[in-house]
């Protein structure tokens, strides 16, 4: 579940969005596990040309924003850059990137709207308009100046215009990292002035170690897809509702009794469930599409296809703004019915 905002214990941290409960925020993380090629490539990437933009790509919940801050953390401390990208976590830089109060540190999220109590759905132009004075000001002890942007996916276009006029020309030893979770998605003229590191999903070792680290069931490893936010996810919902889910989800959705019941579980404790139940019923999804690969007709395919693309975004728009998510379910499993009849008439 993700947690509500916490009141800042120092004037100025930052309120985060899409933080979970049983997982610390990542510039608070100490570990990060697995991604040694993609440590490797940024270390390596700080020669003698360091790089102005970084755009680490990969699914949600895998690292990429722990990984952005642990690089960050490295850099204005002074920390010799090692393929582990360590810092010592005893230092001043550190302490306060943890804080989310360093000086040379910008991080730019969805806003928290005190009116709605509720994050913005967007990350907006108003919040990008941050880089201005950052940007313009001095950076501490003259090191570097870091900007992370978590994520370029929440963008609107007015924002990522923004961005790139802050990318054309930055002042000198200024670093953006910029995260994506859909790489297609990130604007040409952003992605031609960056190095793109891609990440990819944890193996099953270096699951089972976070999720050790972090005092969860291991044996979530094998359903969470090399996503540690997707395995507590499943953590906070419990294997009773897991397994539920998946056994109807096996079963025929052309029962409109089963796909109710699918619904009610995912509004169940306050709608706690829906991640689980909406990250399962896309697995169907996919995975019908892998069955049927090479024996359906293009156009069930095409149907499996597009009713997952549309439901990604739809999912996102449910989560933001808080729209009804057993409606949302219904709707999906119906449209992954009416893809099975499809593909069972060719």
């Amino acid at each position: 579940m993700a947690r509500a905002p916490k009141a800042a214990i120092i004037e100025g941290a930052p309120i985060e969005p899409d933080l979970l409960d049983n997982a610390p925020a990542p510039r608070e993380s100490t570990a990060l596990f697995g991604h040694a090629g993609a440590r490797a490539q940024l270390a390596e990437a700080f020669g003698a040309k360091p790089p102005q933009g970084l755009i680490l790509s990969g699914a949600r919940g895998i690292g990429k924003a722990t990984l952005a801050f642990r690089l960050a953390k490295a850099l204005i401390s002074g920390a010799p850059l090692s393929e582990g990208l360590d810092s010592d976590p005893a230092s001043r830089d550190v302490h306060q990137i943890v804080a989310g109060t360093h000086p040379s540190l910008l991080h730019l999220t969805r806003a928290w709207d005190d009116k709605t109590k509720r994050f913005k759905s967007e990350l907006s132009v108003d919040t990008v308009r941050r880089l201005v004075p950052f940007l313009g000001a001095t950076a501490a002890g003259g090191g570097w100046r870091i900007v992370i942007v978590d994520a370029l996916d929440d963008m609107n276009p007015n924002a990522a215009n923004a961005l790139l006029k802050s990318l054309e020309e930055p002042p000198k030893r200024t670093l953006f990292l910029l995260i994506a979770h859909v790489a297609g998605r990130v604007m040409p003229t952003i992605r031609s002035r960056c190095q793109v590191v891609r990440m990819t999903p944890l193996g099953r070792a270096d699951m089972a170690a976070a999720l050790s680290h972090l005092d969860a069931d291991s044996q979530l490893a094998a359903a969470a897809d090399g996503s540690v936010r997707r395995a507590l996810s499943l953590a906070a919902a419990g294997a009773d509702a897991v397994k539920s889910a998946e056994r109807l989800l096996s079963g025929d959705l052309n029962d409109t009794r089963r796909r109710a019941q699918i619904a009610d579980l995912a509004a169940t404790k306050r709608g706690e469930h829906f991640a689980v139940v909406a990250d399962l019923t896309l697995d169907a999804f996919a995975a019908r599409a892998r069955r049927g690969a090479g024996k359906a007709p293009l156009g069930a395919l095409d149907a499996y296809a597009r009713a997952y693309l549309e439901a990604l975004a739809e999912r996102r728009r449910v989560e933001i703004f808080n729209l009804d998510r057993k409606e949302f379910i219904l709707a999906l499993t119906a449209r992954m019915a009416e893809a099975d009849a499809l593909a069972k008439r060719s």
